[in-house]
């Protein structure tokens, strides 16, 4: 079976059935396998934007807790440290870490934009049923794609930060302990 369907795929790529007819562009293929309800689309972008989101702040936490065992470790070596890596040195990139990761863990929720979240003082029972509101929430699925979507390029990109001042700071590091050493 395993060949079969390989042997079909290779006629597929070369743009031939086996029975001779051309197969389709590759733009008509694609069409019918996307959902064609723009608010499905929407929807299902929603998702895999609220996944990713959840998956970089998974990232992010544990990231936090071994830069913390890192700089715990590398604290307590400080005596075995060269005189020109005093504290501030050894810690300036941790903090720089530090803060990329929790700018990443930070939500960024506007408040803009939410009918239907009532902050009073006196709030009843009532005041939190749900109406189910089909055209407002409609016209703000892009509105909330977009800003899933600028929030997960954000995490992305302060996780991207974290990760390479990390790497920097261990190939510096190790440089200058080996220009210590002779």
């Amino acid at each position: 079976m395993r060949g079969g369907s390989r042997l079909l795929s290779i006629r597929l790529a070369r743009g031939r059935f086996a029975d001779g007819e051309f197969a389709p562009s590759a733009g008509a293929l694609v069409g019918p396998l996307m959902a064609k309800d723009r608010d499905a689309q929407l929807r299902n972008l929603i998702v895999g934007y609220t996944d990713s989101i959840r998956l970089s702040d998974i990232k992010a936490n544990i990231a936090v807790l071994f830069v913390a065992i890192m700089m715990g470790t590398v604290i307590g070596f400080r005596a075995n440290y060269p005189a020109y890596l005093n504290v501030p040195v050894l810690l300036a990139p941790f903090i720089v870490i530090f803060f990329c990761l929790l700018a990443s863990v930070y939500p960024r929720y506007p408040r803009a934009g939410r009918r239907r979240f009532p902050i009073w003082r006196r709030s009843t029972p009532e005041d939190f049923e749900f109406i189910a509101d089909s055209v407002d929430e409609a016209e703000d699925l892009p509105n909330r794609c977009a800003l899933l979507s600028r929030l997960l390029y954000w995490k992305t990109v302060t996780l991207r930060a974290a990760y390479l001042v990390s790497m920097a700071t261990m190939v510096v590091g190790g440089a200058l302990m080996f220009v210590n050493w002779q």
